[in-house]
């Protein structure tokens, strides 16, 4: 799903539907994929999401609030943890 969305992503920003012949959007694709305007945009909200995931990894660990963790902090608080038991 996730080259799928990306590729979407692509299509929809080089408007490749314009050459290909169809007027809009959603007509590409109604006609190349089955899919209605709506699952289309799901698509690319998804490919968003994605980018943005990886954009954030490939950031890394600087951002994470995890870093801050004193293992020994977190092992206590593991234990303290109602689900723990």
């Amino acid at each position: 799903m996730a080259a799928l969305a990306a590729r979407g992503r692509g299509a929809h920003a080089a408007r490749v539907w314009l050459p290909l012949g169809h007027s809009i959007w959603e007509a590409y694709c109604q006609a190349e994929f089955g899919i209605s305007r709506a699952q289309a945009y799901r698509l690319l909200n998804v490919a968003r999401a994605l980018a943005a995931i990886h954009d954030t990894i490939a950031a890394g660990t600087a951002t994470s609030r995890t870093q801050d963790t004193n293992p020994a902090s977190a092992a206590a608080l593991d234990e303290a943890s109602p689900s723990a038991s």
